[in-house]
């Protein structure tokens, strides 16, 4: 008989997390999944936040080994996404799978319980917090490897115990307050088209949203595009702001828009945000300068 094996050394108290790296899930990793499982003082790790000089397959591959168990945003098919939930059901790791699109879900996994969210539900965010935490809590109360696939033996595995104290999340104060509307522009490297932005920013300590009206002409028709964003202060007075959906006011001759990711530094002196703004298009990334002027405050 052919065997096979492998170690999975120490079991530690953390989930990784598989998930497209776009700025559309980078809020739902930042002010969803993040804070569901660091309530339940699960450590929340995801293949861009190791640093290390393995190949990054090889980091992969350890930090499935090491979880307890791994969430899976299936939205959108990602290949790396079910690359990863294949390695992670090869050595029987709990898989927690979560979508906005349950056609995504491939026929394979479909007979897996799955947690469908609607991103159209003015509470989704709560919601999916809450049923994250239900599946996680209901995987850390029977820790026995999942039988996935035939053909896998495994030894008894030691689990570390988990503090049933819930850690608060502590935000430090931020010095400054950047609410209100905001006006910059920028041109478009691409085809030289420049583009007129009114940011209307809503600051709660780190946290940002409010939206971002762009206009712009092209072949003598306007076209007016308003972005809901989303976003947070980071270090260095550093402020990131990401679209996460779009709707035309004007629709000029524009087929599709891609959503906008601005990450700036906010100059206390001068009272100037700049910096970039990143638009992931099909075919290219358009990485353009900007700056903009406080011209209200809330």
């Amino acid at each position: 008989m052919n065997n096979v094996e492998i170690e999975l050394g120490d079991v530690n108290n953390s989930c990784f997390v598989v998930m497209p790296f776009s700025s559309l899930f980078q809020i739902e990793y930042e002010k969803i999944i993040q804070p569901a499982l660091t309530e339940l003082n699960i450590q929340c790790i995801r293949g861009d936040e190791i640093y290390t000089k393995q190949r990054i397959v090889d980091d992969i591959w350890n930090s499935i080994k090491k979880c307890r168990f791994v969430l899976a945003e299936l939205t959108d098919k990602n290949p790396n996404v079910l690359y990863e939930i294949g390695l992670a059901h090869a050595i029987g790791k709990p898989v927690i799978i979560i979508t906005r699109n349950s056609e995504d879900v491939p026929f394979d996994l479909k007979a897996l319980r799955y947690l469908f969210y609607d991103v159209n539900d003015p509470f989704w965010g709560e919601n999916l917090k809450t049923g994250i935490q239900n599946l996680a809590k209901k995987v850390i109360e029977n820790p026995n490897i999942e039988k996935y696939l035939d053909g896998i033996n495994t030894t008894p595995i030691s689990y570390p115990s988990i503090s049933k104290h819930i850690t608060p999340i502590i935000k430090d104060k931020v010095s400054f307050n950047i609410s209100g509307t905001w006006l910059g522009e920028f041109q478009n490297e691409d085809n030289g088209i420049m583009h007129i932005v009114t940011l209307q920013i809503n600051q709660n300590i780190d946290s940002l949203f409010g939206s971002a009206v762009i206009s712009y002409t092209k072949s003598d028709k306007p076209t007016v595009v308003q972005e809901m964003m989303n976003g947070n202060i980071k270090k260095d007075n550093l402020v990131e702001l990401h679209g996460v959906n779009y709707t035309y006011i004007e629709r000029g001759n524009s087929e599709i828009y891609f959503l906008d990711t601005f990450k700036l530094e906010y100059n206390i002196e001068n009272g100037f945000l700049s910096g970039k703004v990143i638009s992931n298009m099909e075919t290219l990334t358009i990485d353009t300068k900007i700056e903009f002027k406080k011209i209200n405050s809330l």
